[in-house]
């Protein structure tokens, strides 16, 4: 059995290509309608982050052009570094986001009909949430959107 050390909280942000509005409207009242694709996008973020012992889905949620949330990752006492370098994104991290993209981009191109067509841009943005006042802050924001 893993024992837990501790819990690091990233801000994760996936682009799609070229920030084209792929996920739903924005609505006169502010709030995000999704379409087709944003409710595969929404579902995917869910039942990707299940495949993942060490990896929490947090506040998340779906703009026309990203994906936004906070993923927390939970280091266990023998698992080692989650990345290889100091600095580096980690593997765990990286691992997630990859599959998330590529399960999303599959059903969603299937729904669209153009197999093999880029979805996201390459790469995310993610940055480390360090301390509670700012998770507070961050969670927040993501709750008003």
């Amino acid at each position: 059995m893993l024992t837990t050390i501790g819990t690091t909280h990233y801000l994760v942000k996936l682009y799609t290509y070229n920030h084209e509005d792929l996920f739903g409207d924005v609505t006169a009242d502010r709030r995000i309608e999704l379409n087709g694709a944003g409710q595969i996008a929404a579902d995917e973020w869910q039942r990707s982050a299940r495949a993942y012992t060490h990896l929490m889905l947090d506040k998340w949620a779906i703009w026309p052009n990203r994906v936004e949330g906070i993923v927390s990752l939970r280091e266990a006492e023998n698992a080692g570094s989650y990345s290889s370098k100091p600095g580096d994104k980690p593997r765990l991290l990286n691992a997630f986001v990859a599959s998330y993209k590529a399960a999303a981009a599959k059903r969603i191109n299937l729904l669209r009909n153009t197999p093999g067509r880029p979805l996201w841009q390459r790469g995310y943005q993610d940055r480390l949430i360090a301390d509670d006042l700012m998770l507070q802050r961050v969670q927040q924001a993501l709750e008003q959107s």
